[in-house]
């Protein structure tokens, strides 16, 4: 996979994990955005119509027999715009039309807040890289 997330600095306690369950046979490099697939508490790759869960913490491969895997609530990380993508200083970002790469969050998606990623910190074009708040739980 390509444009995983960079995570520049840790918040809260330690980046706030939350353990999530995903899938035993699937590789998840670090880094990777997350999203919620079902009840109780399990996600997997983050698509763009997703719910936003975190960034995996580690790295988990299709053959370790990992059910479990904590992805960081609470950060600032470097986050990739797809080619056709933006984020603005200050807007608030979604899961773009690729894996691990974001744009910028419409009216509806922020009204939807669990999908939003999080806070752009500079304004980046397209292919571009930037730095967002990540705060699950506050995103608006």
């Amino acid at each position: 996979m390509a444009d995983e997330a960079v995570i520049v600095d840790l918040l809260g306690n330690r980046g706030d994990p939350v353990e999530y369950t995903v899938a035993t046979g699937t590789a998840i490099p670090k880094g990777t955005l997350m999203m919620i697939s079902a009840s109780p508490q399990t996600a997997v790759i983050a698509t763009a119509a997703g719910l936003f869960a975190g960034i995996a913490a580690n790295e988990k491969t299709a053959t370790d027999g990992v059910v479990k895997m904590p992805l960081l609530t609470h950060c600032i990380a470097e986050l990739t715009c797809g080619a056709a993508e933006s984020m603005v200083l200050g807007g608030t970002v979604m899961v773009g039309a690729a894996p691990n790469e974001v744009t910028v969050a419409t009216g509806n998606t922020v009204d939807d807040a669990p999908k939003v990623v999080g806070i752009a910190q500079e304004t980046v074009a397209g292919n571009g890289t930037g730095s967002v708040l990540i705060n699950v739980g506050k995103r608006r």
